[in-house]
């Protein structure tokens, strides 16, 4: 029950509507619930199994199922452009308190044939719900995914790692999937209508064909303006870090063992030294066999945030440089933070020109001059550290810069190998709790209703190897390779491969069977996504 208070109170502090199971409130002609034309779910832990004659459809965690995600699929008559939709789902008995969102997936699955080792990857996360521990329904707007004459098709996931919902399905009889339309009101034209006389008996066009399914994306899915992919996620990987040596040699090297490429190469640069992307970042972006993106990290040094927000005059002049020179350089979209992780860096007294207000700031303030500069292609993300203790700060809210400069939302988020904080799976790595703060939902909750319109990244994760217990890291690779489908908001994973970051080391190759996980993971459905040249 905690998470649904804590997760009420985030709700009406940014205004979303989650908690309510509201219906469209738009006048119009409501049709009645259209009865699912196929539904099924898929087992982790049994991916060969098929679960379409269940009379109950599954969502969550089990012992029997592993991960399991629940399908749908609907034929949306051609009946004119709805001006709203809304999927309804009945539990079969109340207990769970927790996240339930809908995704939209690629409509090419049969209910007798989907399992999880062919599941589609994940599309556009639709809608949030926040479920109480006594509800009955669940409601989710689709408006956005349903087109007349056309297949609507959806999954409904939940990052809620210790909870299991079990919904009717349409063969138990009661309680069925639905879809609800809502038409615009008689008289009114909509797009590809003719118009119709005053008083005349209300026509609809006809449905002159077989209903048409609308993949969500091409195949490969493909990222757009944004870097988004329309399905999955993007695999990404920061080389070498904290060890000497050429960058690009230790990517190549990454992708010859790991025996996959990268979509995502995530780089360092620190102060006004130098310009980026540098020649080698440029030709790894650009190489005609292997493109991949960029994710180049920018942390000033030697002014504090607030100055550089009121226009310190030589960071501006290094910005304009800055600018000119990405504009010139690299025609092409590229990931770009400012100051990752400055929770560890925030002086919370007025004054000290680093409170979290001045890195909001100054965030803006580096952003709009890059792109008044012409580097209008910058695809911006804030970085948040994750360390728990932060999140209890009454100024952790006030680092955001605001949505018009923030394009992905990320975090960074590490595991370790012994007993202890940070001893976990994959889901606990990405949605943390913990015992001193025991208001804070994990990481993945509160992004997914803080910032219900921006895709998430993982901008680094890693786990550190132990002797101890060697196997660890193979089996947190195996998990994730499961558990990504809990969060489908996550566009972006970004491993941090190092030797010897501060003494630890999260390289995927300590143990054989590490690397072979990881080997597994990174061929994963989940990141079969292609950067849109």
């Amino acid at each position: 029950m905690v998470l649904a208070v804590v997760l009420a109170g985030l709700t009406a502090g940014h205004g979303l509507g989650l908690l309510e199971f509201s219906s469209l409130s738009i006048a119009g002609a409501e049709q009645p619930g259209l009865a699912a034309k196929g539904d099924t779910y898929t087992m982790g832990a049994q991916p060969e199994r098929n679960t379409g004659e269940h009379s109950e459809l599954h969502v969550g965690v089990s012992d029997e199922a592993g991960v399991a995600v629940s399908y749908l699929r609907f034929a949306i008559p051609g009946v004119g452009e709805p001006t709203g939709a809304a999927v309804q789902l009945s539990l079969v008995e109340p207990g769970a308190a927790g996240l339930l969102e809908i995704s939209q997936v690629d409509p090419a699955w049969s209910e007798s044939g989907l399992t999880a080792a062919e599941a589609p990857p994940l599309g556009r996360v639709l809608d949030t719900k926040v479920v109480q521990a006594d509800a009955r329904t669940v409601e989710f707007d689709v408006s956005q995914a349903v087109r007349p004459g056309r297949i609507a098709s959806f999954a409904i996931t939940t990052p809620a790692t210790g909870t299991l919902w079990r919904m009717h399905s349409r063969e138990s009889g009661d309680g069925a999937p639905s879809l609800r339309l809502e038409l615009p009101p008689v008289g009114i034209r909509t797009p590809g209508q003719p118009d119709q006389a005053i008083g005349a008996e209300p026509t609809r066009p006809p449905v002159t064909g077989p209903v048409e399914a609308v993949p969500v994306g091409e195949e490969p899915c493909e990222t757009d303006d944004l870097l988004v992919p329309s399905c999955g996620a993007l695999l990404g990987v920061a080389p070498g870090a904290h060890v000497p040596g050429s960058k690009t040699e230790a990517l190549l090297r990454f992708e010859e063992l790991t025996g996959r490429q990268q979509h995502i190469y995530h780089a360092y640069h620190r102060g006004s030294g130098d310009l980026f992307p540098t020649p080698d970042q440029i030709a790894i972006a650009t190489d005609p066999q292997r493109p991949r993106a960029l994710f180049l990290n920018w942390k000033p040094t030697d002014v504090s945030w607030a100055d550089i927000a009121a226009g310190d005059p030589e960071t501006d002049a290094y910005l304009d440089e800055l600018a000119q020179h990405i504009a010139t350089q690299f025609d092409r979209p590229m990931f770009f933070t400012v100051h990752h992780e400055p929770e560890n860096d925030v002086v919370p007294e007025a004054g000290s020109g680093y409170t979290a207000t001045d890195y909001a700031d100054m965030f803006r303030h580096v952003v709009e001059r890059l792109r008044v500069g012409g580097a209008d292609k910058l695809v911006t993300v804030m970085v948040y550290m994750a360390y728990l203790k932060w999140t209890a700060e009454p100024w952790h809210g006030d680092l955001y810069p605001g949505d018009d400069v923030v394009d992905w939302v990320g975090w960074d988020t590490y595991g370790y190998s012994e007993p202890g904080h940070g001893f976990g799976d994959f889901a606990e790595l990405v949605n943390r709790v913990s015992g001193a703060n025991p208001q804070w939902p994990g990481f993945y909750n509160w992004a997914a209703v803080t910032f219900p319109d921006k895709p998430l990244m993982i901008a680094e994760w890693g786990v550190w190897y132990s002797e101890d217990n060697p196997l660890h890291q193979a089996k947190v690779f195996e998990d994730a390779t499961d558990q990504l489908s809990h969060f489908p908001r996550l566009k972006a994973v970004v491993y941090f491969e190092s030797e010897n970051a501060e003494g630890r080391d999260s390289r995927v190759h300590n143990e054989p069977g590490g690397l072979d996980a990881y080997r597994t993971l990174a061929d994963s459905k989940t990141f079969a996504a292609k950067l849109r040249s």
